[in-house]
């Protein structure tokens, strides 16, 4: 006896393969059977999507629900897109392993990213925190990274100086522990700090670790712009020296004098993929980014610790105005982009919520500031907890990178609340909306196989991205010509339209854009 069949669907199956008509039965949260009406087995409840497709859950590697998840359990603006596992940890961020006395400035360090936690960090150790996650009871899945500049903290805090020698033993043993209670790999983001002030070699030292458990790199590069060439070297010279498998994170080129160079990058790609490095990329569907405003602010302030960089950027402002006017040895984002592209896209307090939405250069002339200084009294009023926007991509290069066989959909979603970036809400409607029906860039099939399989094949979710008996039932019902993206950047928090169902561990989460209240969700550690 099957406790759900779900019959007369147009099954995408995730592998790229054409759709089939047919049927799906579900027990005990797993998928048992995939076929014709007349084989499958009588079953307690029967849902008929009358012809609609019926494809795997999506899969976001590229989560930053952190910390909200365990506040918000519910996960609506990634489980109402259709995405039912999340991983978390991402650009060199977990929030584990942490100990007690790096809680507090780690807390504010990433608040622009990850929100303001609601409830106090009650663990130290990476599997402490999955199990946090799962006392949570999300509705979605959820599995997480061990982020390069958590170890690097929890061993050296924000020093900016190579490691000691046992300082690096102790950040490897820190690695494999991660490892071995459950992380799915590491990650690296080349531009935030600590995680900046690692050399190739250290990097290097550490994704051998990694390798060694058959972990995989998530990298933001330690440039996206002006020398992309030099960062994707770098990154492929990691995996030629260690064998880790490597995603190249939301892959883009900024600032316009850099556009047009995605198939180069591309090729780069390919040729190391032809040496037999295992490098693939992922990417979210706009020309938008969004990080958290004080990447505007040079490293070499990071340095000195969340304490340090606030009293820096009060009592040393034209030295970092000045230092800000620099290109040397960072990605400088008002320089690649100009202030008139960079946004404000969330705040912690009510009386800046009037920033939300607008520009550095409109919120410098609201207050008769320079954009510079406009930005920086901003970071100073919200100990840091302010979330940036920035507009500087082209969709052509978008559009190249979606082509590539290894590109897998993340949304890379911010929830740390304002007016976020729309991919929070609606990256994987987007992706079939516009560059399955209306560019006819891909087919729906190898779009379904990039948002959900792709994914987990690089992550080793051995139960997770396929149609087939053995899978868990994690599954998304939508209309092909229905589905679509509504909210926009002024209004960002709306939910997608077009998703009939969504199912996670064969349970009914979402019934046509209302959640049931179940929370099915399970933590991923194997």
């Amino acid at each position: 006896m099957l406790d759900l069949l779900l019959s007369n669907a147009r099954i995408v199956d995730g592998t790229g393969n054409p759709w089939r008509k047919g049927c799906v039965g579900v027990r005990d949260g797993r998928i048992v059977a995939v076929g014709s009406a007349h084989d499958m087995p009588e079953a307690r409840t029967v849902l008929d999507i009358g012809g609609n497709i019926l494809c795997p859950g999506f899969i976001d590697s590229h989560s930053h629900s952190d910390l909200r998840i365990i506040d918000e359990p519910l996960a609506l603006p990634k489980i109402m897109q259709g995405i039912t596992t999340e991983n978390v940890g991402l650009d060199s961020m977990s929030v584990a392993p942490i100990s007690d006395k790096n809680k507090e400035s780690w807390s504010t360090s990433i608040s622009g990213l990850d929100g303001v936690a609601q409830k106090p960090w009650g663990w130290n150790g990476f599997a402490s925190y999955l199990n946090a996650l799962d006392a949570a009871k999300p509705s979605v899945n959820l599995s997480s990274y061990v982020g390069l500049g958590t170890v690097r903290l929890d061993v050296m805090g924000m020093e900016d100086r190579p490691p000691t020698a046992e300082e690096l033993r102790l950040m490897e043993e820190s690695v494999a522990r991660c490892m071995e209670e459950g992380a799915r790999g590491i990650s690296a983001g080349l531009i935030y700090t600590p995680n900046k002030y690692q050399s190739t070699e250290e990097l290097v030292a550490l994704a051998k670790v990694a390798a060694r458990y058959d972990g995989i790199l998530d990298v933001h590069m330690r440039n996206e712009a002006d020398h992309m060439a030099e960062a994707l070297e770098e990154v492929i010279h990691i995996g030629r020296e260690t064998g880790i498998r490597i995603l190249v994170t939301h892959f883009k080129l900024r600032g316009r004098r850099n556009w047009g160079n995605a198939r180069r990058h591309l090729d780069t790609i390919d040729r190391a993929r032809g040496e037999g490095i295992d490098i693939g990329i992922a990417q979210y569907p706009y020309t938008a980014n969004s990080t958290f405003m004080h990447v505007v602010v040079p490293p070499w302030y990071h340095s000195r610790g969340t304490d340090g960089l606030l009293k820096a950027l009060a009592e040393e402002r034209e030295q970092v105005k000045k230092d800000m006017l620099t290109t040397e040895g960072w990605e400088n984002f008002s320089q690649v982009m100009g202030w008139e592209n960079i946004y404000v896209s969330s705040v912690a307090s009510e009386k800046n919520l009037w920033c939300e939405g607008k520009s550095a250069v409109a919120l410098g002339e609201a207050l008769g500031k320079s954009p510079e200084d406009a930005v920086l009294d901003l970071l100073i009023e919200e100990n840091l907890a302010v979330g940036l926007l920035g507009h500087g991509m082209c969709e052509e290069d978008v559009m190249e990178g979606m082509k590539h066989p290894t590109m897998c959909l993340i949304t890379d979603g911010l929830l740390s609340g304002g007016k976020p970036h729309p991919r929070t809400y609606a990256a994987f409607p987007r992706f079939i909306a516009r560059y399955v029906r209306e560019k006819r860039l891909l087919t729906l099939e190898e779009a379904v196989r990039k948002m959900t399989s792709s994914t987990a094949l690089k992550l080793r979710m051995k139960r997770k991205g396929f149609i087939m008996p053995g899978m868990d039932a994690d599954m998304v019902v939508f209309g092909e010509d229905r589905i679509r993206d509504v909210n926009t950047f002024e209004n960002p928090r709306v939910y997608p339209e077009g998703i009939d169902y969504v199912l996670v561990n064969g349970e009914i989460a979402v019934d046509h854009g209302v959640h049931t209240g179940a929370r099915p969700g399970k933590t991923i550690r194997d």
